[in-house]
């Protein structure tokens, strides 16, 4: 959510969301799990991309290696970080091969 926030700050383009979790896409394209725990901050989610282009994209787990990385640097350093216009030295061989093109 936060990275979607400043993503939204920072550009007028359309949003894609790449998940390779299939019961987050869900959750945002149809409304599912809105009695679970989850209801708020997808609640919160949607409302950040209901003043945008919205694109979902469910990719395999191998093609999000970039944020995979991310999220294990954040449970290790116990930390959140925002990198505007450089890449953290956590993913700096991976970024290259995450990038995908994108069908529209």
């Amino acid at each position: 959510m936060q990275g979607l926030a400043i993503a939204i700050q920072h550009s007028h383009l359309p949003v894609v969301v790449q998940t390779d979790s299939s019961e987050a896409l869900s959750c945002l394209t149809n409304g599912a799990l809105l009695r679970s725990a989850y209801r708020q901050i997808v609640l919160e989610i949607k409302d950040l991309l209901g003043s945008r282009e919205f694109f979902p994209q469910k990719i395999s787990r191998f093609q999000n290696r970039v944020a995979d990385q991310l999220a294990k640097y954040s449970r290790t350093e116990h930390a959140t970080a925002v990198w505007l216009g450089s890449v953290p030295p956590c993913i700096e061989d991976l970024w290259p091969l995450d990038c995908n093109s994108l069908p529209m």
